[in-house]
């Protein structure tokens, strides 16, 4: 799970304002650390930890053993990380821990979840350079790190895929009842929990379409194809792929708007921090139009050329700077 995503579920989870979705979430990132054979996490702080830290964390280990702690009363969750970064509810500050005697060392899963509100989105740049635009009220689990036969990620909720081809080393998506597999490909994925139908639609290439369980073979889609499960019946169509994807334009058509509001929308979107070094520069008024699907560097270059400016990237920091407009 990413920082931004952990610290507003957390948040959420303090105040009891967690939808089950959101919850369900939650639990999936601890189960992802779940080790039986794991001895007790000896914590250690930064030095900078405050007492409204202590108090705060407190409180969530307080509600965590309740939501975590099994029937007999012992523990089935411990976190196995070698050096983990946690933000810690509503604080800065940063609390790092271990458990001694680890056997294997293995990447955590990682978690992001997007917030259930209009046009929020969250844009996933994966290990293997695919990438995955994710709908409001959606969460992807996958592997920092590609490594086995194949590349798995789960999804809950709606996202769109564009895979890059890895002969040797399918890419695989579980998606509620349904397991997709592509080599190389593009395409939409609309599984939310609380519906009793999962849909997938191809905008190029071609996919391959099983049921989770048995692993029956239901159908191999192609550009323009789409196939709907329900009650354990699947149904293929021929349908216009842009207008099922056209969500992915939603809220990335910018008509004069001011260069500040628009940072805003790009940095929730690609989980990034983005400063004006000019302070001129937030009002200056821009016009771009973008797919929905662009990597986050080609978005600021367009953003840049128009505006009139230019800009670094350091890790999740980015500074924008130049003389901009006139305004």
């Amino acid at each position: 799970m990413s920082l931004f995503d952990i610290k507003t579920l957390l948040e959420k989870y303090k105040t009891g304002t967690c939808t089950p979705e959101e919850l369900e979430a939650l639990e999936a990132w601890y189960e992802h650390w779940q080790h039986p054979d794991t001895e007790a996490v000896e914590w250690r702080t930064d030095e900078e930890l405050t007492q409204e830290l202590w108090q705060d964390f407190s409180e969530y280990r307080r509600r965590k053993d309740a939501l975590f702690r099994n029937e007999s009363g012992s523990w089935q969750t411990w976190w196995r990380a070698a050096a983990v970064v946690v933000p810690i509810i509503g604080i800065g500050a940063l609390l790092w821990f271990s458990r001694p005697g680890a056997k294997e060392y293995k990447p955590e899963p990682v978690l992001t979840v997007v917030p259930d509100k209009p046009d929020s989105k969250r844009f996933i740049l994966l290990p293997d350079s695919s990438t995955v635009v994710l709908r409001e009220g959606s969460s992807l689990v996958y592997s920092p790190s590609f490594k086995g036969a194949t590349r798995e990620v789960t999804l809950k909720g709606e996202g769109y895929f564009n895979i890059h081809s890895q002969p040797g080393q399918p890419f695989v998506i579980h998606s509620g009842k349904l397991i997709t597999t592509v080599l190389g490909t593009a395409f939409n994925i609309k599984a939310y929990p609380d519906q009793s139908s999962v849909t997938v639609t191809v905008t190029r290439g071609k996919v391959k379409i099983e049921e989770e369980k048995s692993g029956k073979l239901l159908g191999v889609l192609q550009q323009d194809q789409q196939i709907v499960y329900e009650n354990q019946t699947a149904s293929t169509k021929t349908v216009k792929a842009a207008e099922t994807v056209a969500w992915l334009k939603q809220g990335m058509s910018f008509d004069a708007v001011p260069f500040e509001d628009i940072a805003k929308k790009i940095s929730e979107q690609y989980q990034v921090s983005i400063r004006f070094a000019n302070g001129n520069l937030r009002h200056c008024r821009i016009r771009a139009n973008f797919e929905g699907t662009e990597t986050l560097e080609e978005v600021l270059y367009i953003l840049c050329t128009v505006g009139n400016t230019k800009y670094v990237i350091e890790g999740n920091d980015v500074v924008i700077d130049g003389t901009g407009c006139n305004e």
